[in-house]
């Protein structure tokens, strides 16, 4: 059953541009360790982290009320073949428990670009 979908749209140069300006600041406050070894291993590329950033705010719209939680409780990973996965965590995870009902759920995540633009669209469903 669908709890919830959310898509965002985002133009990679308003990353760029924070980036540029607060580049440790913004990287430290939005994305895990291991977010953050991704980008450094794809040489910071603006595509990456505006797609990370992207799929981390369609998480939050499925979920819908999601006050308190941080980004770092929001981590996007990637299986072997780098297809994108949701893993949740603190408040985040408490949230998605409350709105699942205490039963199991997962996110199914697609993310795509047409430069500056990029897009995610996440779908959050009880099993």
């Amino acid at each position: 059953m669908i709890l919830g979908v959310g898509v965002d749209i985002l133009d990679c140069r308003r990353i760029q541009k924070l980036f540029l300006n607060f580049p440790e600041r913004f990287v430290r406050k939005v994305f895990t360790k291991t977010e953050r070894m991704l980008f450094e291993k794809r040489n910071f590329d603006i595509a990456t982290i505006a797609k990370i950033f992207a799929i981390k705010e369609g998480v939050i719209k499925a979920i819908s009320d999601i006050s308190g939680a941080s980004w770092h409780d929001i981590e996007v990973l990637h299986d072997e073949i780098g297809k994108p996965f949701v893993k949740l965590r603190n408040v985040a995870l408490a949230k998605a428990e409350k709105k699942s009902l205490g039963g199991e759920f997962k996110f199914e995540v697609s993310v795509s670009d047409e430069l500056p633009y990029v897009c995610a669209f996440v779908i959050f469903e009880a099993l």
